[in-house]
């Protein structure tokens, strides 16, 4: 009974600090001057990927879309998500392409995004970035069309060489 109750308190110890841990991101102010994402194509000679996944960060929303992603994966909102990610990581295979890239990557969710920069597009979106701009490198629609993680590599390669 003892061992029921510690583990009972632990849990919700557990929770309640994911809670506040969470509160505590989402009131961090956006940056004042935030980077603007222009809507035409993307730059070239890019210097960097932006990944950005069309669900928000955290404990809470984690859990919320692990459960969306398993149990009625046809009406999840994020393909980049749903492509490059299993259960719990991301896919080894994706892993590995990324480390091939000549680029630097980043990687936000979308309210960790919509803090660092001005954009007024949807999500998910792959952007590219150089010293000058920062652009649309995949597009929503261009996402969301992706049915597996073989074709969003192969775009992904086909775009770098037409900009670099």
């Amino acid at each position: 009974m003892r061992t029921k109750k510690i583990i009972g308190i632990f849990f919700l110890l557990l929770i309640a600090g994911a809670g506040i841990a969470d509160a505590i991101r989402y009131l961090q102010p956006a940056e004042k001057n935030k980077e603007k994402v222009q809507q035409q194509a993307s730059t070239v000679n890019i210097k960097e990927l932006i990944f950005v996944y069309n669900a928000n960060g955290g404990i809470y929303p984690g859990i919320a879309d692990f459960a969306h992603k398993t149990f009625s994966p046809s009406t999840y909102p994020c393909n980049l998500c749903y492509l490059t990610f299993g259960t719990f990581s991301m896919k080894k295979e994706w892993k590995d392409f990324l480390a091939t890239l000549p680029v630097e990557k980043s990687f936000y969710h979308k309210d960790d995004f919509k803090r660092r920069f001005d954009y007024a597009g949807g999500y998910p979106v792959i952007l590219s970035s150089n010293e000058q701009a920062t652009g649309i490198f995949l597009s929503v629609a261009e996402l969301n069309k992706l049915g597996s993680l073989q074709q969003l590599i192969g775009l992904v390669k086909q775009k770098i060489k037409e900009k670099s």
